[in-house]
């Protein structure tokens, strides 16, 4: 897979398509097309070529990558149950790989085959304490394709008029640290916790910013407060924070302006800046990006 298109250029197109021969596709209409996996053997998808689909199809294979080359090497195998996500314009559909790491799922594509072209996103959770492998290192039947998008998917764009295999590898980083931890795990261990922490420029003891962790709630400052606490602790312990130190500095500054407790709820305008900053951040304290996750 070489041909990919930006999220910008997606947007723009199914827009138009969603507006002209798409217009009545609905989500429900992509979840009825989807397509069981049984016949399809477990081999890797560059073997199948287009995993016995024809067009309008999206399918493909999500595995173990051990040596992270990004490649499919042989002994390699699929990872069962991750989530897949298919989005064709206004509509999404969510499926998981089988038991040997496959998926697949028709989408609806007008005949004939219209153009521009119906721009397809994949969308593949990155496994907890994996990391995406790199992309297009070699020859498209067996290298993967997806890029880390930063919030916890490995994605990338298809043309779904004709029937495309994808492949997505995962490989588990060497332990850089001891691994990040969620907020439920610096919850539970105080003691790996310094005597104090710095949060939006406001000094919180220990068993303050604890009891604020026990208080998630529908105020959103709460959930920010959470996960940037945990990133902050996973970055003292010695983590690589490197693909999140400015996601860190950005939360900082937002929780100045919204203090722990001052009460943001999740349709607000000020959600809406400090919501992406909490996804990277989950993210990174679930290990799927720059630091693996702690065993």
């Amino acid at each position: 897979m070489r041909d990919h298109t930006n999220q910008d250029t997606l947007h723009a197109r199914t827009q138009q398509l969603m507006q002209g021969p798409l217009k009545h596709i609905k989500a429900a209409a992509l979840a009825a097309a989807l397509l069981p996996l049984a016949s399809i053997a477990a081999a890797p998808a560059s073997a199948q070529t287009s995993c016995g689909l024809s067009g309008g199809a999206v399918c493909g294979f999500v595995f173990d990558d051990t040596n992270g080359n990004g490649i499919q090497d042989a002994g390699e195998f699929g990872l069962p149950g991750v989530k897949v996500v298919i989005v064709q314009g206004s509509a999404t559909v969510e499926i998981e790989t089988n038991d040997a790491g496959l998926f697949s799922l028709a989408v609806p594509t007008p005949q004939p085959s219209p153009e521009p072209p119906v721009l397809t996103m994949i969308k593949v959770l990155i496994p907890t304490g994996m990391q995406p492998s790199p992309r297009d290192v070699g020859s498209d039947a067996f290298d993967s394709d997806g890029t880390n998008d930063n919030a916890g998917f490995s994605t990338v764009t298809v043309d779904a008029r004709d029937a495309v295999t994808t492949d997505f590898g995962f490989h588990t980083s060497p332990v850089q640290g001891p691994g990040t931890g969620t907020p439920g795990y610096w919850k539970n261990h105080p003691e790996a916790w310094p005597p104090t922490i710095t949060i939006g420029n406001i000094s919180y003891t220990r068993e303050t910013a604890i009891e604020w962790l026990g208080k998630v709630s529908k105020d959103k400052t709460t959930t920010l407060f959470s996960s940037l606490v945990s990133a902050v602790l996973n970055r003292l312990v010695g983590n690589d924070t490197n693909c999140v130190n400015d996601t860190i500095d950005r939360a900082n500054g937002w929780m100045i302006i919204h203090p722990v407790g001052s009460g943001v709820a999740a349709s607000s305008p000020a959600w809406a800046t400090g919501e992406p900053l909490h996804i990277i951040l989950d993210n990174y304290n679930n290990g799927r990006l720059c630091a693996p996750h702690r065993n």
